[in-house]
């Protein structure tokens, strides 16, 4: 699975943005292929880590197959878990 990230400018950030991208390969392993998020490619699936709750990063033209997670504080990690597992049990029907 082939996985965008796209982060805002972090003026103001209120918690780790990279740490929820840490804390997924710990618990996901090397299975999913996480990278910088541009508009010229296609993501299963797009998360877009805003530092704080203005959400003000752009990522109207990011495109994925799944969805984009988007995430403005730790508390919203659940949102990339559930989307992943998700879509694994849709690959494996």
């Amino acid at each position: 699975m082939k996985i965008g990230v796209k982060y805002c400018g972090g003026c103001n950030p209120r918690y780790d943005r990279k740490g929820i991208i840490f804390r997924f390969k710990k618990e996901f392993g090397d299975e999913y292929e996480i990278m910088s998020a541009n508009e010229n490619s296609v993501y299963d699936v797009v998360v877009v880590l805003y530092g704080c709750a203005s959400c003000c990063a752009e990522h109207e033209n990011l495109k994925s197959l799944y969805g984009k997670i988007q995430i403005s504080s730790d508390d919203d990690y659940y949102k990339i878990t559930n989307l992943v597992n998700k879509i694994n049990r849709l690959d494996s029907k």
